[in-house]
């Protein structure tokens, strides 16, 4: 069956129409408009994923702090770097001034090290407390660098709700040794403090107190609660993984 060909001048009349339906100078407005948009929404997507990798930070730590729990039910509920090595745990450890030591005692109680990585950390996560060079916690090519957070020797004899045994790796220490891992503070426990800097998450982070609880502290409050004048020796150590 023939069709009859659609008429020239009906196709030239359709193309006027569209032209006079959307002109130059419209399309470059509703451009203009969309990059508004764009720019409008971004940021707070961006801070979005921001605010949801702390939530996802802040969910580790109370998974961690359950793991402590559940293995410090068979030590007078303490957790690993509470426990001298003699009694089976990581306190006084040849290895303490690294962070993942004290993490890798909790592997029986942790489902996965993934929970020990926070999602704005560089890097990536291991997928298993083994010593596998590919994606085991255990292996140099991730321990400390699969590590998101630090260990503390605190608060053994302080309030559990105010005593910080844990938190973001992006902690440092004023007045002493900021680079190293592993810090004695007490000596002069008057004149420093502990605060974050811009890594994770831009000058807050997540502190993890002992009665298992984590909070978004700012630095100031971090200095009031992580390091207090007159803590012993015996308890103000902190392993932090670099």
């Amino acid at each position: 069956m023939n069709s009859k060909p659609f008429p020239t001048s009906a196709i030239r009349d359709r193309q006027s129409e569209i032209s006079a339906a959307f002109t130059r100078a419209e399309l470059l407005i509703t451009l203009a408009v969309l990059s508004l948009l764009v720019a409008i929404v971004l940021p707070a997507l961006a801070h979005d994923r921001a605010r949801s990798a702390r939530i996802i930070c802040a969910n580790n730590l109370r998974q961690v702090s359950i793991a402590q729990q559940l293995w410090g039910n068979d030590h007078n509920d303490l957790p690993p770097v509470m426990v001298p090595v003699n009694q089976g745990g990581t306190r006084a450890h040849p290895l303490a001034a690294n962070a993942w030591l004290h993490f890798s005692w909790l592997s029986n109680e942790l489902a996965t090290p993934k929970v020990i990585f926070c999602p704005s950390d560089t890097g990536k996560p291991a997928q298993e407390f083994t010593g596998s060079p590919t994606n085991g916690y255990l292996n140099p090519n991730f321990a400390n660098r699969a590590t998101s957070y630090f260990v503390a020797y605190s608060g053994i004899n302080g309030d559990p709700q105010q005593a910080i045994i844990g938190g973001d790796r992006n902690v440092t220490i004023e007045g002493i040794g900021a680079g190293c891992s592993f810090l004695n503070v007490a000596s002069r426990i008057d004149r420093i403090g502990g605060q974050w800097t811009t890594n994770l998450h831009n000058l807050v982070g997540n502190a993890q107190a002992r009665d298992g609880s984590v909070e978004m502290l700012s630095s100031e409050e971090m200095q009031s609660r992580l390091l207090r004048r007159f803590d012993d020796n015996s308890t103000k150590h902190i392993a932090i993984p670099r």
